[in-house]
């Protein structure tokens, strides 16, 4: 592909952890199902969304308005696009300075926090270990039984 000025197009499945975890990963162009957005946040990697259906436009309001990890591209696969817009939303998530480098840094935060929640280091555990021991142990309660 080198000094063709073409990207790489896989029709079927691809490493999606495998590509957002690469350092030169830059930003994800997603439709923003909630699991997409989890595997881009705990690699660190900002998003370009374009939600197409059931509650991927609320995920992407909130990764924008609330979270700041996200910019919005479109949504439904109606839209027309111009490439002048593709161009827009991906220089401002590269951006080295601004909102590109803010969208980083809070996902590079997030990240953060999600890895804590899956630690475990002796008696100190990450919330979500601790939850499922809890979960564990009242299934387990004779009480539950």
């Amino acid at each position: 592909m080198r000094g063709t000025k073409r990207g790489l197009l896989v029709h079927k499945w691809g490493p999606q952890l495998e590509i957002l975890s690469h350092t030169s990963t830059g930003a994800f162009l997603s439709h923003c199902g909630w699991n997409s957005v989890l595997e881009s946040l705990s690699c660190g990697v900002p998003m370009i969304g374009w939600p197409l259906a059931a509650e991927q436009a609320y995920n992407v309001k909130m990764l924008v308005e609330e979270m700041g990890v996200a910019v919005e591209l479109t949504r439904t696969v109606e839209t027309v696009i111009s490439g002048e817009q593709v161009k827009k939303v991906i220089e401002i998530v590269m951006e080295q300075e601004g909102k590109g480098k803010e969208m980083k840094e809070k996902a590079n935060e997030i990240a953060a926090h999600l890895r804590e929640a899956i630690t475990e280091k002796g008696k100190e555990k990450g919330s979500l270990v601790r939850a499922m021991d809890d979960l564990v142990r009242a299934i387990l309660s004779p009480k539950a039984k």
